[in-house]
């Protein structure tokens, strides 16, 4: 009995010392906000103050898009200077980096650390990066939340309804599911739409961003027509895209670009007279060609668009709708383009090629022409052209664990504007976990040496007795 009493002193003891010897926490966050011009920067401001000078700052921050693990990425403000008052900043500069989509959740959070070594983590904070110019109007269907800042509600509903026959086509016919509603802003010009992306072609009309689930198009209400067809294009990017995402993107061009003119109905005329010319002409691009970024020549461009069509439609009709499920589950295990054709199919892109001309009606290809013309590469309008499973915004991401993750915003929560931090105290709980551990060890060791010599005293007093 009297052991276990000297025991619950001992550890009340611990308790007393580790709260005693525990630093004040003493640092103190007057600000923490953002600033954004869209489309260009997002700048990260902090204001913040410590009874000991304040030796570092470091900004912690990232999207919510697709990435291969948990990723951080780390920036040192420039401006930064070491003292009791801090006032600095650091600059997301989306001209160098690469832009981000509209609808995109942003997060960050501050780390600083003061002489004494104090460490002090300011709460994650998130904020919906939006072209702040337009006034967006929300409507939501089963698969698909629409953001729109002209048109009527009848412009709207057959947007909308376009995207949803279109997605039921992609999980009746070739069996894709969509886990969350796709994210779509709608512009009410091209120009509009150019605008809220850098380095947009200016003959881009709509662009995917699959990692990041969202679209942005250009559409005035009097091109509903063409808006209606671009819905089902886009978002098929965006489905097939992310049910092939892997750390190894290896999903050629033209099944990509295929499947998303498949969705969107029957080959266009314009596009079948391409086609036929080019088979007459024997000018047709390889599959070896199309698997590449399509070129800036818009003629040829059109060509691999067209050629994409027919060689997806090739397959689908000598294969069905399972073997295009197959070989897109091949692309997302990483595999080569050849590999993955001659799992499911039997043949690699020579052997398509054949094929497919057979198919065609267009004459063998000869072999000397595998030299021929070469399309200039350049970034197509419809694929993801900014973050990827590897490109975090600059600087480089580094690997570390964030615990926890920032948990998604809410629908409700989407349009909500820049959250700011109105100033307070950071939590200590980081020094109260590496304080009591080591004041439990020293005193519980001190505690020990004296319960052994008292039990020595008392066994000595008995074997006396």
């Amino acid at each position: 009995m009297r052991k276990t009493r000297q025991r619950i002193f001992i550890l009340i003891g611990v308790l007393a010392l580790s709260a005693a010897l525990a630093p004040k926490r003493d640092i103190t966050i007057q600000e923490n906000s953002v600033e954004l011009k869209f489309p260009e920067s997002i700048t990260f401001n902090l204001k913040a103050s410590s009874t000991t000078q304040i030796t570092s700052a470091q900004l912690e921050f990232g999207t919510d898009a697709l990435a291969c693990g948990k990723g951080v990425s780390k920036a040192n403000p420039d401006d930064f200077e070491p003292d009791t008052k801090i006032t600095t900043q650091w600059v997301w500069d989306l001209r160098r980096s690469g832009s981000i989509p509209p609808g995109t959740e942003v997060w960050w959070r501050w780390v600083l650390e003061t002489k004494t070594g104090e460490m002090v983590e300011t709460p994650v904070q998130r904020f919906i990066y939006l072209d702040d110019l337009f006034s967006w109007r929300n409507r939501v269907s089963d698969h698909i939340s629409l953001y729109s800042y002209q048109g009527s509600e009848e412009f709207t509903a057959s947007l909308l309804q376009a995207g949803e026959e279109a997605i039921s086509r992609m999980v009746n016919e070739i069996g894709v599911k969509v886990e969350e509603p796709v994210k779509i802003y709608i512009y009410a010009s091209s120009k509009d739409m150019q605008e809220a992306t850098l380095f947009a072609p200016d003959w881009s009309g709509g662009r995917a961003f699959p990692w990041n689930n969202s679209v942005i198009i250009g559409i005035a209400p009097s091109d509903l027509a063409w808006g209606r067809d671009t819905m089902a294009h886009e978002l098929a990017h965006v489905v097939f895209g992310q049910y092939t995402f892997s750390c190894v993107d290896s999903t050629p061009g033209w099944i990509s670009e295929g499947l998303a003119m498949v969705m969107e109905g029957d080959l266009e005329p314009y596009y079948q007279d391409l086609l036929q010319d080019a088979v007459d002409q024997d000018s047709l691009l390889s599959v070896r060609e199309l698997g590449q970024i399509f070129s800036a020549d818009p003629d040829l461009a059109r060509l691999s668009y067209a050629e994409s069509f027919s060689l997806v439609t090739y397959l689908l009709e000598s294969f069905g709708d399972d073997s295009i499920l197959k070989l897109l589950g091949q692309y997302k295990l990483g595999e080569s383009e050849d590999r993955a054709l001659r799992t499911v199919y039997g043949f690699e892109r020579d052997g398509l090629e054949k094929n497919w001309r057979v198919w065609l009606g267009a004459k063998p290809r000869d072999g000397s022409q595998d030299q021929g013309q070469k399309p200039t590469a350049t970034l197509p309008p419809t694929l993801a052209p900014i973050v990827g499973p590897n490109n975090q915004p600059s600087p480089t991401p580094v690997e570390v664990a964030l615990d926890p993750t920032p948990e998604p915003l809410l629908e409700e929560d989407l349009i909500t504007g820049l959250q700011e931090d109105q100033g307070g105290s950071a939590s200590i709980s980081n020094w109260l976990l590496l304080i009591i551990p080591l004041g439990v060890l020293g005193v519980v060791g001190a505690g020990v040496i004296i319960l052994r010599r008292r039990t020595s005293n008392q066994d000595n007093l008995s074997r006396d007795d």
